[in-house]
């Protein structure tokens, strides 16, 4: 049976979406302040932290280093098997 490509719905992505949300609101950044590091606008971010967009690998990368944080930070719960 094939693996379903829905990783935006389940709870590890959710939870990494989740991390990235805190640390965004703990220094402080809006999305629109966000979303002009990137590039793009208040609605591409929030898309993604709705999870109606899914954020690929170097996205990632490229948020944690916006939001001053360390990726494996974020991940670290996930390869830990904590939430």
């Amino acid at each position: 049976m094939p693996y379903s490509r829905k990783s935006a719905f389940e709870q590890p992505y959710i939870d990494i979406i989740d991390r990235l949300i805190a640390r965004r609101q703990e220094l402080g950044i809006t999305q629109a302040d966000l979303g002009a590091m990137f590039g793009d606008t208040q609605s591409a971010i929030s898309k993604i932290e709705r999870r109606q967009r899914r954020l690929d690998v170097y996205e990632f990368v490229r948020f944690c280093r916006a939001l001053q944080i360390a990726p494996d930070e974020i991940l670290r719960p996930l390869y830990e098997g904590q939430p």
